[in-house]
């Protein structure tokens, strides 16, 4: 773990476990990595879990984008870097960077970040926050904005998965994380085996709790071919608690594409 220039880095090994059936990093093991150097980094600015916890705050994840140039897979090594950027509002807004041992660019990642009253679960302004975050000079890791997701037509239902123990976490929510694998259980073996990631964006709008099921439905976005929209439903409330879009591309098509460096 290194911290330099009000970034935090930290090294990272891909293991077995946090792989998919095609050997590749998945994405709840990233937003895994998400939540964990993150809090490592804010626990040495020194308002860490506890803490903040203390004065009874946590930091919930509203939105995140990926855009991925290529996933490690099973056995591999690199660096993980994360950043504040700024603040958007109630969002706080963290970049993370993901390379190689060569420092090749793996995938870049912008996410926006709640500080929520553990009382009532509502999200305070940055001025709550007791030690301020500093800004990183690196700019930004993306320039897509954390946008609002809509709705499009033609919704197909994909199927329900029921809110089980396993999926919470400390806070007894369901880790963001969790939602990442229900989100890709959209899609069947011979498409994910058959296509690449090329990015992402995830966006919490809702909550739900143990016991309630998710409807999950999936659509694709007619106006940017091989984009989909992919949305969670809680059949106790009736409304949304996760959207996500997903882009892909033909791992076929990208076997005969020329390279170009990064």
């Amino acid at each position: 773990m290194t911290s330099g220039g009000n970034a935090w880095k930290e090294e990272f090994f891909v293991r077995s476990y946090e792989t998919d059936c095609t050997g590749k990093f998945r994405m709840a093991s990233l937003f895994n990595y998400f939540q964990e150097i993150a809090g490592n980094h804010v626990v040495a600015l020194g308002i860490g879990y506890e803490v903040l916890k203390n004065l009874g705050y946590v930091w919930f994840l509203s939105r995140a984008r990926v855009r991925v140039r290529s996933l490690p897979v099973w056995g591999d090594r690199g660096i993980m870097e994360t950043w504040h950027v700024t603040t958007d509002g109630l969002i706080y807004i963290r970049d993370f960077r993901m390379s190689d041992t060569s420092g090749n660019v793996l995938l870049d990642a912008s996410t926006g970040w709640l500080l929520v009253d553990t009382a009532n679960f509502r999200p305070h302004a940055p001025d709550a926050l007791p030690i301020p975050l500093p800004v990183n000079d690196n700019g930004r890791a993306l320039d897509e904005p954390l946008k609002k997701l809509l709705p499009v037509r033609g919704m197909r239902p994909a199927y329900e998965r029921s809110v089980l123990l396993s999926d919470l976490d400390v806070n007894n929510h369901v880790n963001n994380a969790r939602y990442l694998d229900w989100i890709f259980d959209c899609y069947d073996d011979a498409f994910v085996r058959s296509h690449l990631l090329s990015f992402l964006q995830v966006n919490y709008v809702g909550e739900t709790a143990l016991g309630d099921t998710v409807a999950l439905s999936r659509g694709e976005d007619a106006s940017t071919p091989g984009v989909d929209y992919i949305e969670g439903v809680s059949r106790r409330k009736g409304s949304r608690v996760v959207q996500a879009i997903v882009g892909w591309e033909s791992s076929l098509l990208q076997a005969i594409l020329p390279v170009h460096s990064a």
